[in-house]
């Protein structure tokens, strides 16, 4: 299927008979929308894009939104053979001039009571060329990394890689998505994850999605699963999470149709997807993916799973585990042996773009995803962090995220994270805690859950300091943001001593 994504659309549709089925479903009106009607909406603003001289090889900044006029206005873009950058319209005006000044763009294309609107752009001097050809017949979009450390970098992608996204985690073998589904993404359009969920996925199958226009909290993202029938729903863990204790305090039946839960962004705690699993008796199946690499790498299925882990490896994709010299580790009988986790596949470019120029991704046909692994005994592969999660304490190397997963499995807890701050010139490891409801005068919150965490923990591994919060510093895909927690502990002595 070596097609612009326009074209590519409209022969699914003929291909799959799915022309009269639901496409959009706006959450907030109510209104259906038929994927004959995106196309008819497509072919409409093309037209109108190239009225305002949007052409061919254009780079224009798209902050649409989660609203119906997306999926129409983006397919507009790539039928004129535009580049959409796709970006957060939530964003402050300082944070997407950034993103959109990588690139020389000229034109911004926005949502203005319902409707997309095109403004001119003046992208700054220091404006790089990404230097691509165009290839005859490919259209190419560029997602941003959510960057922990607020340096916005630009990747491409195109539609030549969209079947490789769809079969690595919707195919046979993985939720095997079809036209009868819907889906309930909490992650929204701009980012990676949601880019897939609500866009790609549907492409392909001729399945729907409910669109809501503000990001859903657990109650909101319960209520549409249950008002649409949703029977496939996407989301992240610290969200699980909430959402977990949500099902649980108010008694929350099962969706009727829902037949998957999948979490992204980060490690899911065991115990988050049992909570789920045993109230509604619907597997949680985690996966990881990147935005260099457009989609999931590793995925678990209705058919192809691995417990525990973030899922086997997709198809059209190849993952190493490699150790501090990058020689690759066995991929079975290591013993569990944690390495650095690298990935090849069709779908990562040779480089990104910042404000300072091309970077390259790519080290012999491998990108270095920045996460640690391990495989499993069932063949899955288990995410103990990545490189900025592990803490150094009292010389020994270990994983924050394994650390906050056990906390996070904790009741009463919201929320948390863990660092290992300098005190008394000695690296302490100290737990940040959101608990799900003020401690009410316990003052003996710490004392409780180190005992429960000594069951599952080495002994090291327990915090020695604990201190509550109102919130973990998050990125907008759930992704923590760890250079802001020194600053939650204020310059004091961080919490209790227990």
């Amino acid at each position: 299927m070596n097609s612009d994504t326009f074209t590519l659309a409209q022969r699914l549709v003929e291909r799959g008979g799915w022309a009269d089925a639901a496409a959009v479903i706006d959450e907030a009106t109510g209104e259906t929308y038929r994927h004959r009607d995106v196309h008819a909406g497509a072919r409409a603003l093309a037209d109108d894009f190239s009225g305002h001289g949007i052409g061919a090889g254009d780079h224009v900044g798209f902050l649409v939104g989660d609203r119906p006029a997306w999926m129409p206005a983006f397919l507009a873009l790539q039928a004129v053979g535009a580049v959409p950058l796709v970006v957060n319209p939530d964003l402050d005006e300082r944070s997407r001039s950034r993103m959109l000044g990588i690139l020389p763009t000229g034109h911004v294309v926005s949502c203005r009571g319902g409707e997309p609107v095109v403004e001119r752009f003046a992208s700054p001097k220091t404006a790089v060329h990404d230097g691509a050809p165009a290839e005859s017949g490919v259209s190419r979009y560029y997602l941003f990394s959510s960057g922990t450390t607020g340096n916005p970098k630009a990747v491409a992608h195109a539609s030549t890689d969209l079947p490789f996204f769809h079969d690595a985690v919707c195919g046979p073998g993985g939720l095997d998505l079809r036209a009868t589904d819907t889906i309930v993404s909490l992650s929204q359009y701009y980012f990676t994850y949601g880019f897939n969920n609500q866009f790609v996925y549907p492409l392909f199958s001729g399945a729907s999605v409910v669109l809501s226009r503000e990001r859903r909290n657990e109650r909101t993202f319960a209520d549409a699963l249950h008002r649409y029938g949703a029977t496939v729903a996407f989301s992240v863990p610290s969200a699980l999470a909430r959402l977990a204790d949500h099902i649980e305090r108010s008694a929350v039946d099962a969706p009727a149709g829902l037949r998957a839960v999948v979490s992204a962004g980060e490690p899911l705690p065991d115990a988050v997807a049992a909570r789920i699993e045993d109230r509604w008796q619907v597997p949680v199946l985690n996966q990881i993916g990147s935005t260099e690499v457009g989609n999931a790498f590793c995925a678990n299925g209705v058919g192809r799973r691995a417990v525990g882990t973030a899922g086997p490896v997709c198809p059209g994709y190849d993952v190493e585990l490699r150790d501090d010299r990058e020689r690759p580790l066995p991929a079975g009988g290591s013993g569990h042996k944690i390495g650095a986790v690298w990935v090849s596949g069709p779908t990562t470019p040779a480089t990104a773009l910042t404000a300072n120029g091309p970077e390259p991704l790519l080290s012999d046909g491998w990108l270095e995803t920045k996460d640690y692994g391990y495989w499993a005994d069932n063949g899955g592969l288990v995410v103990v962090g990545r490189t900025d999660d592990f803490l150094h304490v009292g010389g020994i190397s270990m994983s924050a995220v394994e650390i906050e997963s056990a906390i996070r499995g904790s009741a009463g807890v919201e929320d948390c994270a863990v660092l290992a701050p300098l005190i008394d010139g000695v690296s302490t490891l100290t737990a940040l805690v959101v608990l799900a409801s003020p401690s009410g005068g316990a003052d003996d919150w710490p004392a409780t859950l180190r005992e429960r965490l000594r069951r599952d923990l080495d002994p090291f591994r327990v915090p020695k300091r604990w201190t509550a919060v109102p919130v973990i510093p998050r990125t907008a895909s759930g992704k923590i943001m760890r250079h802001e927690l020194p600053a939650l502990l204020g310059g004091e002595t961080p919490g209790r001593d227990r």
